[in-house]
């Protein structure tokens, strides 16, 4: 089976747009947030050779540096989360279908689906904490990105904290299904948080982008 990360852009969209459920809301989301990250990667490469950032201090091109390389990494997992969240997806939908007959049956289907439930809740809240590190390292491309693409690290900001909203709206649709109240409680708890810190970064960024405007 292909891969949903080697489809043309244009099949992926088909494909969402499709009858079938999945890629649904959690892979997009993953896409999203791949995608803020490479427009931060771009900032960065068109600003690493002009004069602007030769005259930074050492300091701040290492930070710069760092922050390219982490976003370099955070989109390559991203890529990745876009099939798993699909995989999670499936394997809920499988253990929903498994036999009820016996008291064995339901035993083990019960077991399939708390199982299921949890995986599906952990890789939207994964990509949910992967969208806000993006924001954790776009601030340098803001602050000192080159003013001629300076508003695609506006972008990338926007399309991370998208994806931080969007990926908390799947974990939360799954935390009914998950029945270790401990487990639930601490992804509500990762929710709030990343939705609160991903608003302050987002915002700090935006407003760093039309000071360059």
């Amino acid at each position: 089976m292909t891969k949903l990360k080697d489809l043309s852009v244009e099949s992926f969209i088909a494909e969402t747009a499709s009858d079938s459920p999945a890629p649904g809301g959690g892979s997009v989301a993953a896409l999203v947030a791949a995608l803020g990250a490479a427009l931060g990667e771009m900032v960065y490469n068109l600003t690493k050779n002009k004069k602007s950032f030769a005259e930074l201090s050492e300091e701040n091109k290492t930070a710069v540096k760092a922050d390219y390389t982490a976003l370099s990494k955070l989109h390559e997992e991203l890529i990745s989360l876009i099939d798993e969240d699909t995989v999670a997806f499936n394997t809920f939908m499988d253990a929903l279908r498994l036999p009820k007959e016996t008291n064995e049956e339901i035993a083990a289907r019960k077991e399939a689906m708390a199982h299921a439930a949890i995986v599906s809740m952990q890789v939207p809240l994964d990509t949910a904490g992967k969208s806000l590190e993006i924001l954790k390292h776009m601030g340098s491309l803001a602050r000192y990105g080159s003013k001629n693409c300076i508003s695609d690290a506006g972008v990338g900001a926007y399309l991370a904290r998208a994806a931080v909203e969007s990926a908390v709206m799947n974990v939360r649709i799954n935390l009914s299904s998950v029945k270790d109240e401990d487990v639930a409680g601490q992804a509500e708890n990762s929710c709030q948080n990343y939705l609160k810190e991903a608003e302050q970064l987002c915002n700090e960024i935006i407003k760093e982008v039309y000071q360059k405007i």
